[in-house]
């Protein structure tokens, strides 16, 4: 119920999650849809970036919209 500024690469990372709810995303999967090249995939750039989206769009410290699935990806839990 409150508007959040997104950077480019973060709404379209929040859309990708956004239409593909309670589904695993792996990095890989997350590079080729923001990405339009390749970079090196031992780069923490995803990291980087749900961390900053989670920072803005997660309601409460402790309750993640965007969960960590160990040692395969993230998931937006939808509700």
């Amino acid at each position: 119920d409150r508007p959040v500024d997104l950077t480019a690469k973060e709404f379209a990372i929040l859309e990708y999650f956004m239409h593909n709810p309670n589904a695993v995303l792996t990095r890989t999967m997350i590079e080729t849809h923001a990405w339009d090249y390749d970079f090196d995939a031992a780069s923490n750039l995803v990291d980087v970036y749900i961390r900053r989206l989670r920072n803005k769009i997660d309601p409460e410290k402790g309750k993640c919209l965007i969960a960590t699935v160990r040692g395969a990806g993230y998931r937006l839990e939808a509700k």
